[in-house]
């Protein structure tokens, strides 16, 4: 019965991290135009703000490794969920240094939970790597699509964009407090400073499979959270309401899910994943090619919503499966985790940015649509080199 009711609070405890790991930064796209009315903030401010998170969970990644090996992987998710509570409370305080500031938190402890959390489920689930890898990341595209159309309504029903971000700050108190027990041992999986650990750090490096690995994690995620940020603006200049873009946002973000968890249970099944990949990347690319036609008619937002999330929602699980099983051992799994959401991200975040920028220096958003798909379609010749069989060597 304690074995039972220990392994129902581990899952459990999975589950709740995954839960408020996208809300953060989910819920920041349709509120953008009320934040900027609301504290007299410029475009050059909103793009700030807009992408910091993803530059955070690029930078915050490469801490990961070091993380766990003072502090054990337990331990080091405690820390990184204490901080996500204190910053999720400071940026509703202090104007918008305080929004930056408390997103910046948000930004480098979800960095480090999402390259924890493929380590956990390798330690946990050793057996069941692909499910309960689908598992996780359907409740984070679940938890985001569900705060991206809930943003704009509970704002409006709750007084302002500040209770709206504070409604998730709860979930957060609920996931430490189901962590708490695992921290009462240390996780004997710790990779130590050793000459061995070094080595291993070298053949992950040096492969060329975690390049293509690192290519296909960062590209979709430039596409993922460029949607999840600039969408509801996107479609605001197109003449849909604050309200009606954050519902659409959510639709992108939930249409796939259903199809992403189905491929996640089946993906150990496959021996390569090249023409998934690849395959989930051009149903990306089709739906930014329906939103740039949307400009012109309108009736094409829901086609563009419902291809980019299908493309979105594989492309995740896929490039997370990748991660966790490219690797040979258990400390290439952290290194290899690190390294493909560290640069991948950093990459995102540039992207993330620029789609921005071309919209302030244009004075539209076709330049960057036209940008997405571009990235999309590099996107979809990576992803095949990336899904083909293989291993890094061990050292």
């Amino acid at each position: 019965m304690k074995f039972k009711l220990a392994t129902l609070v581990g899952f459990s405890s999975i589950l709740f991290i995954s839960l408020v790991l996208r809300p953060p930064v989910a819920t920041m796209g349709p509120l953008l135009h009320e934040i900027s009315l609301n504290l007299g903030l410029s475009t050059t401010e909103i793009g700030i703000l807009a992408a910091s998170p993803v530059l955070c969970f690029g930078l915050g990644a490469f801490t990961s490794p070091w993380l766990v090996r003072k502090y054990g992987l337990n331990r080091s998710m405690l820390l990184i969920l204490v901080t996500l509570l204190l910053a999720s409370i400071v940026r509703l305080f202090f104007g918008y240094s305080g929004l930056l500031i408390g997103t910046l938190g948000v930004g480098l402890a979800i960095a480090v939970a999402n390259v924890l959390l493929p380590t956990v489920v390798r330690v946990e689930y050793a057996n069941r790597v692909p499910l309960i890898t689908g598992v996780y990341t359907t409740v984070l595209a679940l938890s985001a699509s569900f705060a991206a159309a809930a943003a704009v309504p509970t704002s409006e029903g709750l007084g302002g964009w500040q209770a709206s971000l504070a409604i998730w700050v709860l979930p957060v108190g609920l996931a430490i407090l189901l962590w708490l027990p695992k921290t009462r041992f240390q996780s004997p999986h710790v990779p130590q400073l050793t000459q061995e650990a070094a080595s291993e750090r070298t053949a992950v490096i040096r492969s060329p499979i975690t390049w293509a690995v690192v290519g296909i994690f960062g590209l979709q995620s430039l596409g993922f959270y460029s949607v999840l940020g600039w969408l509801p603006s996107m479609l605001s200049s197109f003449g849909f309401s604050p309200g009606e873009a954050g519902a659409y946002l959510g639709l992108a973000t939930a249409v796939g899910i259903p199809f992403g968890l189905a491929l996640s249970i089946f993906i150990g099944r496959f021996r390569s994943l090249s023409i998934w990949v690849a395959g989930a990347s051009l149903f990306t690319l089709a739906g930014f090619t329906f939103l740039l036609f949307t400009v012109e008619n309108s009736s094409l937002v829901i086609p563009a919503a419902i291809f980019m999330g299908l493309g979105q929602a594989s492309s995740f699980p896929l490039s997370l499966s990748i991660i966790g099983t490219r690797a040979s051992t258990k400390a290439q799994t952290t290194q290899l985790s690190a390294l493909a959401q560290g640069v991948g991200y950093l990459i995102a975040a540039i992207g993330t940015f620029l789609v921005g920028a071309l919209e302030q220096s244009s004075g539209h958003w076709i330049l960057s649509i036209l940008f997405l798909m571009v990235i999309t379609i590099f996107q979809v010749f990576v992803g095949y080199l990336a899904g083909r069989p293989g291993k890094i060597p061990a050292r």
